[in-house]
């Protein structure tokens, strides 16, 4: 069975293209006019096509990238039918013909037609890097080694469930005070350079002495209208700058350390990241990865450079024969309960086990911590736009009241 790539007209008219297994051209078009698609032009990719050494720059980009939760939904849909003993060209060919999305049918069709033609499901994996990463890559490369495929997937199953709920339940924590912020900066906004503006002639037209807190409102709605765009231009060109220089290396590593020292923040991606590292290290470990290798594959998770320097340095250490507790010690990578631990997992020969409990300690330990932060940081954002829109009421309504007064 090969592989066809296909351009095709949809019954709305429009163009749409696809990657396809089937034996020749003519099973590739009854496949598409049974999707309701008219067939343009069908062509066989060959495998060194489908080789990454050989892929062109503009190849490499066309490749669609599978999201956090397409990758997860083909991780349990991969070990429901290897538990099941079903043979994995069998399986791929149910996970891609049970997909409705596109980019999850073009991505796992590559990936069979890899294994068609004497890959292993792990170096398959590898040639989708947008995809999968390293620390996944490795544990399946590990379960084919062992001849235990279905169960690291099965693991990697719940790992992946696990960290989409933790994301998720990040993401949904922050929509609320974002959303305050965001509505307060808008009134904010529309009050400096709309409703004051013409509030201010009335003001300034009563010939008598402002109050210091209504000249300070006029300069700064002043100062706005007239150069706000200016002011947003070099807003822009800041972040700009800032983009360019996170390319660096060495301005990437004192941000990544600068923000491990923030308060509030820095210790909740301390906490976030010894989470992340201690699940895939047990994840790692219990698919029979050896363990520099899986402390490699955990780094990838960190997405901090300064911690991964520190666990560049515990790997030496542990290749020169110094054990886990001893050099993960050393470094500020995990917390003293969650090192405690690891060191019994050592000496227990349950190094996994332990890791994994480590993990779900530090998880309830960061969900504590977000939602304490967000219970003070959502009326904290109330009371200071609240203040600053007082602010600005009362700027305006002080001089009408004292000119009342004076009428009086």
């Amino acid at each position: 069975m090969a592989s066809f790539s296909y351009t095709a007209l949809n019954r709305r008219g429009g163009s749409t293209q696809g990657i396809l297994q089937a034996d020749t051209e003519q099973q590739v078009s009854e496949q598409l006019l049974q999707q309701g698609l008219t067939p343009l032009a069908i062509t066989q990719i060959s495998s060194t096509t489908a080789r990454p050494s050989n892929r062109t720059g503009w190849r490499r980009w066309a490749t669609p990238r599978l999201s956090p939760s397409e990758q997860c939904q083909i991780t349990q849909q991969l070990a429901t039918l290897l538990d099941a003993a079903l043979p994995l060209d069998d399986a791929l060919a149910a996970v891609v013909s049970q997909s409705g999305k596109r980019a999850t049918q073009t991505v796992m069709t590559l990936v069979q037609a890899r294994i068609n033609e004497g890959l292993s499901l792990a170096q398959a994996l590898a040639e989708q890097p947008h995809s999968f990463s390293n620390d996944y890559i490795a544990s399946i490369r590990a379960g084919e080694q062992s001849g235990q495929l279905a169960s690291v997937l099965l693991r990697l199953a719940s790992y992946t469930q696990q960290q989409q709920a933790t994301h998720k339940r990040i993401q949904l924590a922050l929509i609320y005070p974002t959303m305050i912020f965001l509505v307060a900066v808008a009134v904010v906004t529309l009050l400096l350079t709309y409703v004051v503006p013409q509030v201010i002639d009335v003001i300034l037209n009563m010939n008598q002495s402002l109050p210091l807190l209504t000249r300070w409102l006029i300069d700064i709605s002043g100062f706005i209208q007239q150069k706000g765009l200016h002011l947003l231009l070099v807003l822009l060109l800041l972040l700009g700058t800032l983009r360019l220089g996170l390319q660096h290396p060495g301005i990437r590593l004192q941000l990544h350390r600068w923000l491990l020292k923030l308060p509030l923040i820095g210790s909740f991606l301390q906490l976030f990241y010894a989470a992340r590292f201690s699940k895939t290290l047990a994840l790692l470990t219990a698919s029979g990865v050896p363990i520099l290798e899986a402390i490699g594959g955990a780094r990838e998770v960190v997405g901090n450079l300064w911690l991964q320097q520190h666990l560049n340095a515990a790997r030496e250490q542990i290749r020169e024969g110094t054990s886990v507790f001893q050099a993960l010690q050393q470094r500020p990578i995990l917390p003293p309960i969650a090192l405690h631990l690891v060191a019994s997992g050592e000496s227990s020969s349950n190094l996994d086990g332990m890791l994994d409990k480590s993990a779900d300690q530090l998880e309830q330990q960061l969900q504590h911590k977000l939602g304490l932060t967000l219970a003070l940081l959502e009326p904290l954002i109330m009371v200071l736009m609240g203040g600053l829109v007082l602010a600005i009421v009362m700027a305006i309504l002080i001089p009408i009241f004292e000119m009342n007064h004076l009428i009086a």
